[in-house]
């Protein structure tokens, strides 16, 4: 564990995603799942660290502009520019212009998970501190571990009940987390080729430094197991909204667990808040809506299955993000129980709440046995 102590956040995720030490990546993984299923507990950002962000809100959005011409992607802020931080450059400059809106599941993206392995902490420097340690980031890594018990829990569940298995991870960004829950299901004994987790993502650069990661640790990198490629864990691109596209026409069988983490708060609907109306902007329709995800979410999970799923409520640590462009449809628990009413998933059972993110498990039931259920409570036997 020595290596681990001499690890930034940053030189931890590159190590991860591009390095080819695949002993330093297991010691990574393996004190992240530490911290994960057995570390000591950690909370929420406290009083002092919200009054702070909503100083850096109010002082970042006095010094930050828009770089010149107006219609290039990026934004300047000296005293980011001085840190020469990874995440502080994510902020000023998207990849592309057409995405500058969102916050990209890059490698700055995956910083504040490092932070929850002790040794990597403890090598952070101030401005890791700074960025990963925030309310936001804080809240970003109970997300993290939240999502990732709640995905190892009903995994476990069910094969315990002698059942096989099918997780999907929707964007890569959160597929960390499904690795952390197949790696610790492996090494708790259960048998692989009962389990089948697939990782996904629109941007294939994404999915690419996923299926590189996988190819480093020692539960992962021999690819798909058990009989077919139906087992195994493994990383594809895709669009949700498009959804897989099987050989032969065969329907795609649908999951016992999804994770959909991390993609609402970019999709108009059910909303108690956007940055559109904060800010006063006009509003453009978008194709994809957060009613659409709902129904494929619906598609994809199967009858009594779960769906793993997050609020994003507005905080002064969101309106920071804003200040760079950044835009979100914010929702309430209430606002995401309507929304996912209207695909059949109920239930909600929360995993657990900070001061942005609230992480929830629905259930699916059909509407047949949604109305059964309520016959047998007005009529009793």
């Amino acid at each position: 564990m020595s290596g681990l102590a001499k690890l930034s956040p940053m030189d931890a995720v590159s190590a991860l995603y591009s390095g080819q030490d695949w002993a330093l990546s297991e010691a990574i993984i393996s004190s992240l799942s530490r911290a994960v299923f057995s570390g000591a507990a950690i909370k929420p950002a406290g009083l002092v660290q919200r009054a702070m962000a909503r100083a850096s809100y109010r002082h970042l959005k006095r010094t930050t502009t828009r770089r010149d011409p107006p219609e290039t992607s990026g934004f300047s802020n000296r005293l980011l520019e001085r840190s020469g931080h990874p995440y502080a450059h994510s902020l000023l400059s998207a990849s592309r212009k057409e995405i500058e809106a969102l916050v990209e599941g890059g490698d700055p993206m995956n910083g504040p998970y490092m932070m929850l392995a002790p040794e990597i902490r403890g090598a952070g420097s101030g401005w890791d501190r700074i960025f990963f340690n925030s309310v936001q980031g804080r809240d970003v890594q109970l997300r993290f571990v939240w999502e990732t018990r709640a995905t190892y829990e009903e995994a476990r569940r069910r094969l315990e009940q002698g059942a096989s298995v099918r997780l999907k991870a929707l964007a890569a960004g959160t597929g960390l987390s499904m690795i952390l829950a197949w790696d610790r299901l492996v090494r708790d004994g259960y048998d692989p080729s009962r389990i089948t987790a697939r990782i996904t993502d629109r941007e294939l650069s994404n999915t690419e430094k996923t299926k590189h990661l996988l190819s480093k640790l020692a539960t992962t990198r021999t690819g798909p197991v058990g009989t077919g490629a139906e087992a195994g864990i493994s990383a594809v691109t895709e669009d949700i909204f498009v959804g897989e596209a099987p050989a032969g026409g065969t329907p795609v069988a649908a999951y016992d667990v999804v994770t959909s983490v991390g993609i609402l708060e970019y999709l108009q609907g059910f909303t108690c808040d956007t940055t559109e109306q904060r800010h006063g902007h006009p509003v453009i329709e978008e194709p994809a809506t957060a009613h659409h995800l709902a129904a494929s979410l619906d598609k994809i999970t199967k009858e009594s299955g779960s769906l793993i799923v997050n609020t994003y409520r507005p905080h002064a640590s969101t309106r920071i993000l804003e200040v760079f462009g950044k835009k979100f449809d914010y929702r309430h628990r209430e606002n995401l129980a309507s929304l996912l009413a209207t695909a059949g998933l109920r239930s909600a059972r929360l995993i657990g709440s900070g001061n942005i993110y609230d992480v929830e498990i629905y259930e699916k039931h059909s509407r047949q046995s949604t109305d059964s259920a309520k016959a047998k409570e007005s009529h009793p036997v």
